[in-house]
């Protein structure tokens, strides 16, 4: 059986991309495979998210306050606080090129260098440009992409469109995504979804609406606090509560936009959860305001626990996956009145709306484990 390397930015942080990561190894790993994932960063004790007792975990840089790790340490303060140290190879338009040194770039490229596995597999732009500069002519190399092209800077796309010739295969999240990259390299793209594998867990529903992420600007939660300022009287009348469960760089101003509109008796925000299932099984709808979104897990997660799901119209991910007043609501593009439209629809008429719920079931259905495996799979038959 073939046997795979991961080469991931942080193993042990909270993601969409680490969840997504975690999964597929995890089912590969169950399925009889060798599986290695490389995190380049460490500085908590365990992944965030389970992992399978055969997948061998090795850390490049670990910030874990030990004698052993000080020297990362020190490059990592030198790079953070002065101008020395910026990586020579890795792309000026890495989004965490802060987090990164010449150190860490030392140890990422010898690390590709002697991958030992069937197949390695970047998971984000900036590494898998280093994978086709530098991995062994023997290993199969995989472009994961979790990003959509158009989402990436224009310089960076050419960037990573030069780079991608190099790769023996490119996957994507979506068909809009794989055609945007198909149509510019001739590395063959294959669509390999995100794999959602909870349960129904079955718990009281209350008058809740979920929203989880990162707080930053790209995710939108400014669009469903403004949406809310919008529908306030009638969130109170028929008690709803928005819990927004997170954290990012916005958080602050996202506190006083709910202090200075007096939402503060609607909108709770909660730290990130490693329990979300639990929480969306409480829950009757979710809404995923993201001015961009890759893919979406939390919408088949919230599927899952039977909500109704709430997002964009013109985002990639959940355009892929909604079906527009069948298995959920898409409102207008970055407009917070359509989707307080849309809230105001899924509060007032929850009760009426269980062929959506049931649709979204039928939805799951492609994102099971052996589908995502099967899809992942058949790139080594192409």
């Amino acid at each position: 059986m073939k046997s795979f390397t991961f080469l991931m930015h942080n193993i042990y942080a909270l993601g969409g991309t680490v969840k997504a990561v975690s999964q597929l190894a995890n089912t590969l790993a169950e399925r009889g495979h060798d599986v290695t994932i490389v995190s380049v960063l460490r500085a908590a004790d365990t992944p965030y998210f389970a992992l399978n007792n055969n997948i061998k975990v090795i850390d490049l840089v670990d910030y874990r306050l030990k004698p052993q790790n000080i020297s990362g340490i020190i490059a990592n303060r030198i790079r953070k606080f002065t101008p020395l140290l910026k990586p020579k190879k890795i792309s000026k338009y890495e989004p965490g090129l802060n987090q990164l040194s010449s150190f860490i770039e030392k140890k990422i490229i010898a690390c590709i260098k002697q991958t030992a596995t069937d197949v390695l597999v970047g998971t984000r732009a900036s590494y898998n440009i280093l994978v086709a500069q530098f991995a062994p002519k023997n290993v199969f190399t995989i472009g994961m992409e979790h990003m959509n092209f158009d989402a990436h800077p224009t310089r960076y796309q050419h960037q990573i469109i030069r780079a991608y010739q190099g790769l023996d295969a490119v996957t994507t999240l979506t068909d809009s995504d794989q055609f945007a990259y198909q149509q510019r390299i001739q590395t063959p793209v294959y669509i390999v979804p995100n794999i959602i594998n909870h349960r129904f867990i079955g718990a009281q529903k209350q008058n809740i609406i979920i929203s989880a992420g990162r707080l930053d600007y790209e995710k939108g939660y400014d669009l469903l606090i403004e949406a809310a300022r919008r529908i306030q009287d009638d969130l109170r009348q028929i008690r709803y509560q928005i819990h927004i469960y997170g954290e990012g760089k916005e958080k602050a101003a996202l506190i006083n936009m709910i202090e200075q509109y007096n939402l503060n008796d609607i909108i709770k925000l909660f730290p990130a959860t490693k329990d979300l299932d639990k929480k969306l099984s409480r829950s009757k709808i979710t809404v995923v305001p993201s001015r961009n979104e890759g893919f979406g897990m939390v919408i088949l997660e919230a599927m899952a626990q039977h909500n109704i799901v709430i997002s964009f119209k013109d985002t990639l991910g959940p355009s892929y996956i909604i079906n527009a007043g069948t298995n959920g609501y898409l409102a207008d593009y970055g407009d917070a009145g359509s989707l307080a439209k849309y809230i105001d629809i899924a509060t007032q008429y929850y009760t009426k709306l269980t062929p959506m719920i049931e649709a979204g079931q039928q939805t799951l259905k492609q994102y099971t484990a052996d589908h995502v495996y099967a899809a992942f799979m058949a790139i080594f038959k192409g």
